[in-house]
């Protein structure tokens, strides 16, 4: 065990002007030195894949691996190359659609019990881009997609 904090009361945290996603980046964020010499990741559930969570431990030097809700909104990265005009360049096209994702800007895995896609995707409310991993399970249950994610988009390739 790392250690054990008692998690304060609905009260106390709107007292503080915050809630329980920002107490817990908070939290994790007061204890980075030791943290960090285990490992700099941080792995959480799906309430937890929120920008106001992740933003705070990505400052601090943290990547987050969760999965994100089925309906979150994420973009494919542009294939266009630099034109060298003035202005931002495009960094997305167009909206990922995963009931009929374009397997040609993914990588296909072998597993057990479904299908297992990897890419590069925009996720607009963190203004970053992410390593995603798109999964199909074949068992019929209740999800059609699950989605997971990692900060470090160079993750995936590292594997």
């Amino acid at each position: 065990t790392l250690g054990s904090v008692q998690t304060p009361d609905n009260a106390t945290l709107e007292s503080c002007g915050k809630n329980l996603v920002d107490w817990y980046s908070s939290y994790l964020i007061s204890i980075q030195e030791h943290l960090k010499h285990i490992s700099g990741t941080v792995v959480c559930d799906a309430f937890f894949s929120k920008a106001t969570f992740i933003k705070p431990l990505r400052g601090n030097g943290f990547h987050v691996i969760s999965r994100f809700r089925n309906d979150t909104v994420l973009f494919y990265p542009t294939l266009e190359n630099r034109t060298g005009k003035r202005g931002c360049p495009k960094l997305y096209v167009g909206k990922i659609r995963f009931e009929n994702l374009d397997i040609t800007r993914c990588t296909e895995y072998k597993v057990n019990k479904g299908l297992l896609y990897g890419l590069k995707a925009y996720f607009k409310a963190l203004k970053s881009f992410v390593s995603l991993a798109v999964w199909y399970p074949i068992d019929g249950g209740t999800d059609k997609w699950l989605l997971y994610f990692s900060t470090d988009v160079n993750r995936a390739h590292r594997m």
